[in-house]
């Protein structure tokens, strides 16, 4: 082969390679956010004995994503979550079941919850500085109930104290989302994010020195965090 035909195919695959660069140049990312958690289903509920009793939360994350081609990417996501008890609620109903107190008072934290994902991204261009992604997410879903202290009035024995500490879940689940983004400066964008996820925990506490009782606690939250993403 004549070496004009050589060097005409290295500048056409050099000229592919450079575009491809191009086209992929600040469209990976890392970035953080900050915004509410949603609790829903059992772990909002006010049911009593069965319901989580959990408020609105606060959420913080950071976000990392590699893009392999303009639309088609790979990341990380972590969050961290914290929801009031509705400590008041709970008292109440605790009251009504338990005829034998004449009073209950209850100091708690909060619930806290850690999720630790990775998956894949989709990228869809509205307009020159708007566009819209979505992710498929699998991770771990890690939280830890409430400490609380009860302070009890008893018709028969009069003022009772106790704690119920918290215990640990650790489980795998998995986390969809989806963003809206505007760029700002070619490097630069604030976005809007909205993801859900979703894990059953097992909670296992002692009762006594010797035995032991283990709650079941379904988990969706759904958060929606503005944040700021810096490309490279």
């Amino acid at each position: 082969m004549p070496k004009n035909s050589h060097l005409i195919i290295i500048l056409i695959v050099s000229s592919l390679c450079i575009k491809s660069i191009s086209a992929q140049k600040y469209n990976s990312f890392v970035g953080i956010r900050f915004g509410g958690a949603l609790p829903m289903g059992q772990f909002a509920s006010h049911e009593f004995g069965k319901g989580g009793y959990a408020l609105l939360g606060k959420s913080f994350g950071g976000e990392a994503a590699w893009f392999v081609s303009p639309k088609l990417g790979f990341g990380v996501d972590i969050s961290m979550n914290s929801f009031d008890f509705a400590s008041g609620y709970y008292a109440e109903d605790y009251l009504q079941n338990a005829p034998e107190y004449k009073s209950v008072d209850l100091l708690s934290g909060p619930y806290k919850l850690s999720t630790y994902m990775a998956g894949a991204y989709y990228k869809i261009a509205l307009s020159p500085k708007l566009h819209t992604s979505f992710k498929l997410m699998g991770g771990i879903f890690k939280t830890r109930t409430p400490d609380q202290f009860y302070g009890v009035n008893t018709f028969l024995v009069g003022r009772m104290n106790f704690w119920k500490t918290s215990s640990q879940s650790l489980k795998f689940a998995f986390l969809t989302g989806a963003s809206f983004e505007y760029k700002l400066y070619e490097q630069v964008s604030i976005m809007l994010q909205a993801d859900f996820t979703f894990a059953q925990a097992d909670f296992t506490f002692n009762a006594g020195t010797t035995s032991s009782y283990t709650e079941h606690l379904n988990m969706p939250v759904f958060r929606l965090q503005p944040g700021i993403n810096i490309h490279f």
